[in-house]
């Protein structure tokens, strides 16, 4: 599966926010969780009868301005929802996975902390939706 994280920034961010590593495996968990929101969101533009995929088609939208620090992959999403289902990709989308992808970071950091690691891993992704 391709991914749709940018690996440098998020490991950028988990180092700057803990000093924390982060282990290759902890990309995988986080990119399936990218791909389902990804697929639910177009299902939702779909049900609403629009041609754009926008960030609030995602059930964890958040109403505020473009992030500073965009943590996903523009060209391969807007690639991936073209294919899927021939929409379009609002830029409000990027701001909306890169909101989702720093939450899920930051629970990932707060299990590592609490397993006494220094290093971020997989087995401390946890889904936004049990956050």
């Amino acid at each position: 599966m391709e991914s749709f994280v940018v690996v440098s920034k998020v490991k950028k961010l988990i180092k700057e926010r803990q000093g924390f590593n982060t282990s290759q495996s902890f990309f995988e968990p986080l990119n399936s969780d990218l791909t389902s929101s990804i697929n639910q969101a177009i299902e939702h533009a779909t049900k609403m009868n629009r041609k754009t995929v926008m960030g609030r088609d995602f059930s964890f939208y958040r109403e505020m301005d473009d992030v500073e620090n965009v943590l996903v992959v523009a060209s391969k999403i807007k690639k991936f929802i073209k294919a899927k289902s021939g929409l379009n990709t609002s830029s409000q989308v990027m701001s909306q996975l890169s909101i989702k992808v720093e939450e899920l970071c930051l629970n990932a950091i707060k299990n590592a902390v609490e397993s006494k690691r220094k290093t971020v891993m997989d087995r401390d992704y946890q889904s936004i939706t049990s956050v």
